[in-house]
């Protein structure tokens, strides 16, 4: 793999200040007796804020990319998520009548205040933090997309504060394989709206279902759910930028 120390080493650097905050937070929501699901929506706008301030002061990364994209190949691109829209369509209607209105805005709000922020920071600030000093090359395209998804997927970990081992690593996982279509998503496309658009309704859709953020411990029948959708998320990745299609790559 061919990505520069400092690269490794700066982006590692980011997020762990990023893991910092979260736990800083954790513990002041401890301290002052707060224990709701709303808080991920307060905290998230927050940290998209302070990301993107931090961002344009010391970073000066570009995040969005003026790309030369037809409809027809965004579409292709992004073949796999619009499939799988229709099952969360399907899902929608399905629990649908049975949801509060309170519950189906709780769950807009978070899911896009949660699929905003991780997509500005891990496929906006740490891909593009790595590119800065990475060869652009099949193995320095797939470093770049291994490491924020594998920092993508142990972030996932600090769910543990509320919830089951199990349904934290199932999380961890499917973050990880999740990680890795949508940053080959972005690498073709330029654009974050693409992958705040399918985190967006994958996230919603999981709230509406489970009725809140946090997950039941896994049945074996879901653990071989996830990990056939996770095997069609990272082939579908590595296949987006395999190295017939080096020169669709934007960066």
């Amino acid at each position: 793999m061919k990505m520069n120390v400092k690269a490794l080493k700066t982006t590692v650097g980011i997020w762990l200040c990023l893991i910092g905050v979260f736990i800083i937070i954790h513990f002041a929501y401890l301290f002052a007796g707060i224990d709701s699901d709303n808080r991920v929506v307060v905290d998230d706008v927050l940290l998209t804020i302070l990301v993107l301030f931090l961002n344009k002061k010391y970073l000066n990364l570009k995040l969005n990319h003026q790309v030369d994209i037809s409809v027809g190949e965004v579409l292709r691109v992004n073949s796999l998520p619009i499939v799988i829209y229709f099952f969360y369509i399907t899902s929608w209607f399905a629990k649908l009548p049975n949801t509060s209105l309170y519950h189906i805005v709780d769950a807009l709000l978070l899911a896009l205040a949660v699929a905003v922020f991780e997509e500005t920071f891990f496929r906006g600030i740490l891909i593009n933090n790595m590119l800065r000093y990475s060869a652009r090359s099949f193995s320095g395209y797939l470093s770049v997309i291994l490491c924020s998804s594998i920092l993508f997927g142990v972030t996932h970990m600090v769910n543990l504060f509320g919830q089951s081992f199990s349904a934290t690593l199932l999380q961890a996982i499917n973050a990880f394989s999740i990680g890795v279509m949508l940053a080959a998503i972005y690498l073709r496309t330029g654009s974050l709206k693409w992958t705040i658009l399918y985190h967006f309704m994958l996230d919603f859709t999981g709230i509406v279902i489970n009725e809140g953020i946090v997950i039941a411990a896994p049945t074996p029948q879901r653990w071989f759910g996830v990990f056939v959708l996770d095997i069609l998320y990272i082939f579908t990745g590595i296949f987006l930028v395999r190295k017939t299609q080096r020169k669709k790559l934007v960066f």
